[in-house]
């Protein structure tokens, strides 16, 4: 063990004495070289830390950190993607049925009417 996880774990040895009634806060303020105030601090962080650890935790690994917003993003983009080849090959589509109405050369409109007037079915009388 370090030098450093040494001296805090004898703090802490020293907080847990205080805080079970075996030590007073001042001559454990002195031992320790810090003031009440920040001994009653850090003795509060101690028992907190404590009570964290204890407290029942699901068995098992640990299930995935949901992110709503990027699980929004993740489906939205996918819906996108979605359209985008939909419309690519709507484009397609009617890119080759163009092309195969210019190669068979029906995508010309024919006249209506016939040649010469279209009067055609009518009758001109004269009295």
């Amino acid at each position: 063990m370090t030098a450093i996880a040494m001296d805090v774990k004898e703090k802490v040895l020293v907080i847990m004495r205080t805080l079970t009634g075996q030590l007073k806060m001042a001559p454990a303020a002195r031992q320790l070289g810090i003031s009440r105030k920040t001994l009653y601090q850090q003795a509060a962080r101690v028992l907190n830390g404590a009570l964290a650890a204890l407290v029942p935790q699901p068995t098992g690994r640990p299930g995935k950190e949901r992110h709503p917003e990027l699980e929004y993003l993740l489906a939205r983009n996918t819906q996108l993607q979605r359209e985008k080849l939909e419309l690519q090959q709507r484009l397609r589509i009617r890119d080759l049925l163009q092309q195969a109405k210019a190669e068979d050369g029906h995508g010309t409109k024919k006249k209506a009417g016939a040649p010469g007037g279209g009067r055609r079915g009518r009758r001109n009388h004269a009295d």
